[in-house]
């Protein structure tokens, strides 16, 4: 890496951050200007041409993986200038896939108008299919209406907020999967439960047909932030960091009461809470004449994600567990909203904690370090001057002038 290019000095303080935390880590720096015989053969032992300089490479397990200076940072056309640094994302994905023995397969279902993994639309889920690649996992979509049986190498399925109901067939190969201690996370669409309700209810977690409001924590465009988490490794970082979530038109998630006779075969709990003012209503999205929102539940706090756990195999003594994340909005991971908040850290610890990668539970994960510039008008910027330069200095020098004549008298 050239010492003298802007991004140096950024890649050499992060990856000297992730020496303190790890000091199994080893990180060698090689300016090809100063050490051209050296910055050789290291192109030459990693297969990269002459003119393949500012590259960062991790390599250990006899795997590498090779971030160019490209990919490190975002180019604003308009200005030439770079106004995002992907560092940390790129950095820690590259770790997990040299280090990791085995790349998990993600399966996401399709064929009830779920958003699409590949789109990059807002409503799409382009940039949470990105993140599950840099998570170190193969990305896979499922049509359960073309295969009878979820696949056999899937470590965990993603169902990203149908709009049509999933037939009994598709509900059927569902509660298989999880019977031989799958791993799922529920998206729900904010105007259908894709048909799951049932399914769900088996396993722990009761889903409304009705749309949270809560008046403490609503912003402009309709979406509300919400910081009440109840403890779990799935929102612990957020906790911590005071890290809340934005939704937009949630339906409350709840865990059974424990006089059910479906809760005594599961672990489970909410994960996240609207505040003290939360009310859920009934027919708040309908169009049809006549259709009235109808006050179901509240004002309190009311869930609107939860978490299961249910060892499906107890009687044979095995550690697989069946786990399932329900949160009761989709369009939080959509490409419009994935970075709102801390939208991004609850899809990368609800994926991490279904795969059972504890060790990247206990801090917040990866995220963009934006650059702001400010801009000023011509005639602002003389305003600000002229009130730097000349109005405060005055100010000051006039207070002074007071206090020693008060002095005087």
């Amino acid at each position: 890496y050239d010492r003298t290019e802007s991004t140096y000095r950024m890649v050499d303080e992060l990856l000297q951050k992730y020496i303190q935390i790890n000091k199994n880590l080893t990180v060698n720096s090689i300016d090809p200007l100063q050490h051209p015989k050296l910055a050789r053969k290291i192109q030459t032992k990693f297969r990269l041409s002459e003119e393949q300089n500012n590259v960062v490479i991790f390599s250990a397990n006899q795997r590498q993986k090779i971030i160019s200076q490209g990919q490190l940072s975002q180019i604003n056309l308009s200005t030439m200038e770079r106004s995002e640094f992907f560092g940390e994302r790129l950095f820690t994905s590259a770790l997990l896939a040299v280090s990791s023995n085995e790349q998990p397969t993600v399966y996401c279902l399709t064929g009830h108008g779920e958003h699409s993994i590949t789109n990059l639309s807002s409503s799409g889920y382009g940039e949470f299919g990105q993140l599950l690649g840099e998570m170190n996992t193969r990305v896979r979509d499922l049509s359960l209406q073309q295969q009878t049986a979820v696949p056999s190498d899937c470590k965990l399925l993603i169902i990203p907020g149908p709009k049509t109901e999933l037939n009994l067939e598709e509900q059927r190969s569902l509660n298989q999967y999880l019977d031989k201690g799958g791993r799922l996370l529920v998206l729900l669409n904010h105007r259908s439960n894709g048909g799951l309700k049932s399914l769900l209810r088996f396993w722990g977690v009761s889903v409304g047909d009705n749309t949270i409001l809560d008046s403490d924590n609503t912003l402009g465009d309709g979406s509300i932030t919400l910081r009440s988490f109840v403890y779990h490794p799935v929102v612990h970082a957020l906790q911590k960091e005071d890290l809340p979530v934005r939704l937009l038109l949630p339906r409350t998630v709840s865990t059974l009461p424990e006089s059910d006779p479906l809760a005594a075969k599961q672990k489970m709990q909410p994960l996240i809470q609207t505040g003290p003012k939360g009310e859920a209503y009934r027919n708040f999205l309908s169009s049809g004449a006549g259709s009235k929102p109808v006050l179901e539940v509240g004002p309190g706090s009311l869930p609107v994600a939860a978490v299961v756990e249910r060892d499906t195999l107890i009687e044979v003594k095995s550690d697989d567990l069946a786990r399932i994340i329900v949160i009761g909005d989709s369009l939080f991971l959509s490409n419009q909203m994935i970075d709102k908040e801390g939208n991004r850290e609850l899809a990368w610890h609800s994926v991490n904690w279904l795969l059972d990668r504890s060790n990247l539970l206990k801090t917040i994960g990866p995220q963009p370090i934006k650059t702001y510039r400010f801009e000023f008008k011509a005639n602002e910027f003389s305003r600000l001057a002229a009130v730097l330069i000349g109005i405060m200095p005055v100010g000051t020098l006039a207070i002074g002038i007071l206090v020693w004549l008060r002095r005087r008298t």
